[in-house]
């Protein structure tokens, strides 16, 4: 009777954990994120291209992007973007991104980036071109365009 009992045993964890493997995760990817371009005198520009490139790596296997042109006061919003996956991909993502070495990212990454003509804008912070990496939920960036 006991290998009966562990053979049931096995049966129930299994199916625990395949059960638990499946239940979808849902989590966010990029901030609501409003975002205005300037000239080099600081003046909106309408028109522009606005670009927000994002990935939660991991959660998934591939980047996304969408684009936006600015409105007359030179201003677009780009909404919060979630990704829904189970915990089985979830796993397989970090392992995907972890074979990368020491180039490895890992969880949500976004970013904004601006075109107009031939000219581009960046969100630059203390130097840096800025990335959004889970926090806080809600963005404001100026991109000023340079050649």
């Amino acid at each position: 009777m006991v290998p009966n009992v562990t053979r049931k045993a096995k049966l129930v964890v299994g199916v625990s954990i395949l059960f638990v493997a499946l239940i979808p995760i849902r989590t966010v990817s990029a901030p609501d994120w409003n975002v205005c371009v300037v000239d080099a005198s600081n003046r909106p520009v309408s028109g522009a291209l606005v670009r927000e490139a994002y990935q939660n790596y991991s959660a998934e296997f591939s980047s996304h992007d969408q684009d936006l042109y600015t409105d007359a006061k030179g201003c677009v919003h780009f909404s919060t973007k979630k990704v829904t996956s189970p915990l089985f991909m979830r796993m397989l993502a970090i392992l995907y991104a972890a074979a990368a070495g020491v180039h490895a990212s890992f969880g949500p990454n976004s970013y904004v980036i601006a075109f107009e003509g031939t000219l581009t804008g960046e969100d630059v912070r203390s130097g840096y071109i800025y990335t959004w990496t889970g926090a806080p939920q809600q963005e404001a960036s100026t991109l000023k365009l340079h050649e």
